[in-house]
């Protein structure tokens, strides 16, 4: 379970907290035009951020029993697939609504995720397999809040926001005026899980003025880390 934001007023900051049940994780900065968190046993990227702040993650949520997987084709593609794809180039971002009108994203097999992806304008898009796809354009909102619950049907006024978390960051970057990396710290730490199954285990905040991305780990947001693009 986890929760991430994109704050588009003074700074684009964009807020991510890894809520983790036991995986593996790591950190990937081989490449220096991004960084990677990568998850499980085959190190899948789960979510990062590039120099030019095009952020992406896949995130778990309920299934409703459709988008199961199906083998990649001409029309269909995965969650997996999907994200790789824009890491490596082969999905343009500037080409992405387009590309999400003619291609199906289903999840792979035996996990039902969904996707938010934030370009360099902070136009988000938001993928979930079996249910649809939502934009929030740049000028839409100061801010896009995601968890683990289905944005679709809760924009489409089907299901009631019952997500705590969700609530809590929704109502905090409302009223924070002007957000900075504190700030948006501050956001994260207050939703961050420590119970029997869920650890926050990793947290970033990155920020376009700085062209950084600080980070904590093991829910310790008084330790920070910083990693800043090269130019």
């Amino acid at each position: 379970m986890c929760t991430s934001f994109i704050y588009r007023e003074n700074d684009r900051i964009i807020g991510m907290n890894f809520d983790n049940n036991g995986m593996d994780f790591s950190i990937d900065t081989s490449a220096p035009d991004f960084f990677l968190v990568k998850v499980g046993k085959g190190k899948h990227p789960s979510f990062g951020v590039n120099k030019n702040g095009v952020f992406f993650n896949n995130l778990m949520v309920d299934s409703n029993g459709k988008g199961l997987y199906r083998r990649p084709s001409k029309n269909i593609t995965h969650t997996t697939k999907f994200i790789t794809d824009i890491l490596k180039g082969n999905i343009l971002i500037e080409n992405l609504g387009e590309y999400l009108n003619n291609i199906e994203v289903v999840n792979v097999p035996d996990w039902s995720t969904h996707n938010m992806i934030c370009d360099s304008k902070a136009n988000v898009w938001i993928v979930e397999p079996g249910r649809g796809n939502l934009y929030s354009p740049a000028d839409s909102s100061p801010f896009y809040v995601m968890t683990n619950f289905s944005l679709w049907d809760y924009e489409k006024d089907l299901i009631p926001c019952e997500c705590q978390r969700y609530k809590k960051v929704f109502t905090s970057l409302s009223d924070s005026g002007k957000l900075d990396v504190d700030s948006a710290f501050k956001i994260l730490e207050s939703a961050k899980q420590n119970n029997e199954e869920w650890k926050t285990d990793f947290s970033m905040v990155y920020s376009e003025k700085e062209h950084s991305v600080y980070y904590c780990l093991n829910g310790n947001f008084n330790e920070r880390f910083k990693y800043v693009f090269q130019a």
